[in-house]
């Protein structure tokens, strides 16, 4: 089998860089820890980093932490505090299955002046705290929440958990309330309420959807450029054969074909979102470099192909051999861009909703990220040692401005509180819109290994586009427009003021 030539295969290599943006590649992602060398090293003279169970020991609930109080049943929290380690008052929290607060009967803590959270109460060795029982069945589960801090200067992220009522010895008492209240229901002639159905497997088609980015060895890459490589690769292949066999330049008409088609796509994109590279350029001449920034992954598939059939049909238009033989090469690459392309974005696999997952935000307050729900949402994962994150992060403020209508999240991965906060002087951040993930539970969902990544929901809180690696204007316009909402033209006409 015959193999191409070194240099055909850097060129191909270039070329499939190019298409699809490949060096705009996020970096990938390397946690430098939870404190900065100067704290790890503090805190290692005295003991080792505890992990969060460590640090901060919930004795499990039972049976015997339920005591009577008033002719009411109160449940007893214990933690059991780690050395050196304090848990926030204000941060200990109990909500039923509805997600409603229980009131907790907290005892006053020590005053103390946080880094992160300015002047808290805390506490330290160990601490009790009481709460009341629901009464209702359909309240259990509770779920618990926790959030402390070492004086070393690591901040952990909220701990939580579930306490249902069968581990308190109270699961007779539940079923015998669910019986009464479906036997009720029977009586009044309304029918009990059927469990819900659990989610329908994916289809064979939605289990063929492509996912943004590819792990290769320790490099996470897009998807589609994994996908031009190889097309590249095929089509390069296919020519060397009909080249060898037909005597004619296929390779070489095959390769101006592909610049050709690069050059197309990539001029068909700039006119597409002309406004979004040329209204920087009104305001700085220095933003016409954009215009030629091929890492944000912007190029028109379509337009490319077309350019490219069209100069292989007009170049052997006197030449049937050479003709039949480089539109060979080009569909076999063409067919692998385009079943990519289709398994990408035009496959209907599974939209995910928002993750049912809580940060601290830089405003010291706890974020769910379900809470967006009900408007579009970006949510951008960055860390301040991701260079493309950098650049990328005066583009993402200023589509703030300029879409209040949408909300912007950036969830900072894998440092501390204190990193986050300075690189936030320099950046003007909306504190309360920057999440910290030290653990970096949201790579984990998203599955992801690449910085930056972007996630696009619509106001219905459902995926509807993701993006690995850094975005340009234009490229989070065409983002933008998938899940932004239609504003009202009186709103449009005041924003332009009077004339």
């Amino acid at each position: 089998m015959p193999f191409m030539r070194p240099s055909r295969l850097a060129a191909c290599a270039l070329l499939s860089a190019a298409l699809l943006g490949l060096g705009a590649a996020a970096q990938t992602l390397q946690v430098p820890g939870l404190v900065s060398s100067k704290t790890a090293q503090a805190a290692s003279s005295a003991q080792d980093v505890l992990s969060a169970d460590q640090a901060f020991a919930l004795i499990e609930p039972a049976p015997g932490a339920i005591k009577n109080e008033n002719d009411q049943q109160h449940l007893q929290l214990q933690w059991r505090i780690a050395q050196g380690y304090y848990l926030y008052r204000d941060q200990i929290k109990l909500t039923d299955a509805q997600g409603q607060p229980l009131p907790l009967n907290i005892p006053p803590g020590e005053t103390l002046s946080d880094a992160f959270f300015g002047t808290v109460q805390v506490f330290h060795d160990a601490l009790n705290v009481g709460a009341p029982l629901p009464q209702r069945a359909g309240q259990w589960p509770l779920q618990l929440q926790w959030q402390g801090c070492a004086h070393a200067g690591v901040c952990y992220p909220p701990q939580r958990q579930s306490i249902a009522a069968q581990q308190l010895g109270l699961a007779t008492n539940s079923t015998a309330t669910t019986a009464i209240t479906a036997s009720t229901a029977s009586t009044a002639g309304t029918p009990p309420v059927a469990p819900p159905s659990p989610p329908s497997p994916p289809s064979l088609l939605q289990s063929l959807a492509l996912p943004a980015s590819v792990l290769i060895g320790p490099l996470a890459l897009p998807t589609m450029a994994v996908a031009a490589f190889l097309a590249l690769f095929l089509s390069q292949w296919w020519a060397r054969r009909q080249q060898q066999r037909h005597a004619q330049p296929v390779e070489s008409l095959l390769m101006h074909a592909t610049v050709l088609g690069l050059l197309a796509a990539r001029l068909a994109y700039i006119a597409q979102w002309w406004r979004e590279y040329l209204l920087p350029v009104a305001q700085s001449p220095a933003h016409a470099l954009a215009l030629i920034d091929i890492r944000d992954g912007g190029w028109n598939l379509w337009a490319g192909l077309v350019a490219a059939l069209a100069w292989v049909i007009w170049r052997a238009r006197h030449n049937a051999v050479l003709r039949r033989s480089t539109l060979q090469a080009l569909a076999a690459g063409a067919f692998i861009v385009i079943a990519a392309h289709a398994l990408r974005y035009w496959v209907e696999a599974e939209k995910p909703s928002l993750p049912a997952i809580s940060f601290v935000n830089a405003a010291a307050a706890s974020v769910d990220l379900r809470s967006y729900q009900g408007q579009p949402v970006v949510i951008n994962l960055w860390a301040t040692w991701c260079p493309p994150c950098r650049r990328e992060m005066p583009v993402l403020a200023q589509a703030q401005k300029e879409h209040p209508d949408i909300r912007f999240v950036w969830v900072n991965q894998g440092e501390n509180a204190q990193t986050v906060v300075r690189y936030l002087q320099t950046m003007a951040l909306p504190p309360a819109q920057v999440l910290l993930d030290p653990d970096q539970r949201a790579s984990a969902h998203w599955q992801q290994r690449g910085l930056p990544s972007t996630y696009f929901y619509d106001a219905q809180g459902e995926l509807r586009g993701t993006r690995m690696g850094e975005l340009s204007r234009a490229s989070l316009a065409e983002q933008l427009a998938r899940i932004a909402t239609a504003r009202p033209a009186s709103t449009d006409n005041n924003q332009k003021g009077p004339q």
